[in-house]
């Protein structure tokens, strides 16, 4: 409204200096006609300038409202980037079944705190990792590996030093000794579950790129490291062995490995601890350690989880 006041002003100004020449009389009855003619038409001006505020004020907030969505966009897309990253960084690329025998991962886990590293079909294929026999080991020529593999249809390999873009390993043999306990192991596994394995093969000095020292590698064949189950080793023949050998149910079930995943990891999330650390890191590894777990005394796993205990007996335990 000041600046229609100020333009009828410069209006009248205007129309004074073209009339110079002209008496008091007319100039101030021009000024008058001016004066009525702009009193009448501030209603249509007031409209007109009330139609372009509107116009130019929805485009100033359109203009401010997509700078403001496209900063949203571009927080959006960076925050978008950065999980992927993240997820890109989490992502086991390595077989998702090599343990962590140095007691560094997952430690202090916390109940609905913990997520996964790998998702649960990055597990399952990890699991259904297969290598040819003859580039990892050679069958072992000791009577107890042929007893093995009569009896339970699992081929006990030598190993052969290797390495590929993710492990490496040096060479080493079974003892008799060592395949009388594993056959142990073997004969108090269910038929269902023991099955799912083909193929173990010794090896010693496992290693990772980062220079870690898995115990064991649970692809087929699973390779296990004579150093972790040796004198002064880490893990005991037999936790090893049915870690390992979890690993390989979850390849071939692997509807068993998702349902544990949505009961027990629902979203990624640990809904409460597993029964050691190490179970903390991933459902495969959940699962991978229960079942040993379960093996090892059934009634401590029992006490530790009834709900994981009864999954373990009626869907894995056969």
């Amino acid at each position: 409204m000041k600046k229609l006041r100020r333009l009828s002003v410069i209006l009248l100004l205007v129309s004074s200096l073209f009339m110079t020449g002209c008496d008091a009389t007319q100039i101030l009855d021009v000024i008058s006609k001016v004066a009525q003619g702009v009193q009448q038409a501030m209603p249509a001006i007031q409209n007109v300038v009330n139609t372009f505020s509107n116009i130019f004020g929805n485009n100033n907030n359109n203009n401010n409202n997509n700078n403001n969505n496209t900063a949203v966009n571009n927080t959006n897309t960076q925050q978008t980037a950065d999980a992927n990253t993240n997820a890109q960084a989490n992502v086991v690329t390595i077989d998702p079944n090599a343990e962590d025998v140095t007691g560094n991962t997952g430690q202090n886990a916390n109940a609905g705190q913990t997520q996964s590293t790998a998702s649960v079909e990055e597990i399952i294929r990890g699991a259904q990792i297969s290598t040819p026999y003859d580039q990892v080991g050679t069958e072992s020529t000791l009577a107890e590996a042929a007893a093995v593999k009569n009896r339970y249809g699992i081929t006990v390999l030598d190993g052969k030093s290797w390495r590929d873009q993710w492990n490496s390993a040096t060479a080493d043999k079974w003892t008799s000794q060592q395949i009388a306990q594993f056959a142990a192991i073997l004969e108090k596994l269910p038929s269902g579950f023991r099955s799912c394995t083909k193929g173990f093969v010794m090896q010693k000095d496992l290693r990772d790129n980062d220079g870690n020292e898995p115990s064991g590698l649970g692809g087929n064949p699973i390779m296990i490291s004579s150093k972790a189950v040796g004198a002064g080793g880490w893990i005991s023949m037999e936790d090893l062995v049915v870690h390992e050998m979890t690993h390989q149910f979850q390849a071939k079930n692997a509807d068993a490995m998702r349902q544990w995943a949505a009961k027990f990891w629902p979203n990624d999330r640990l809904v409460r601890p597993s029964i050691s650390d190490y179970g903390n890191t991933d459902p495969g590894e959940d699962m991978a350690e229960c079942v040993a777990a379960y093996f090892k005394n059934p009634e401590r796993m029992r006490q530790h989880d009834p709900e994981r205990y009864e999954f373990i007996r009626q869907n894995i335990w056969k």
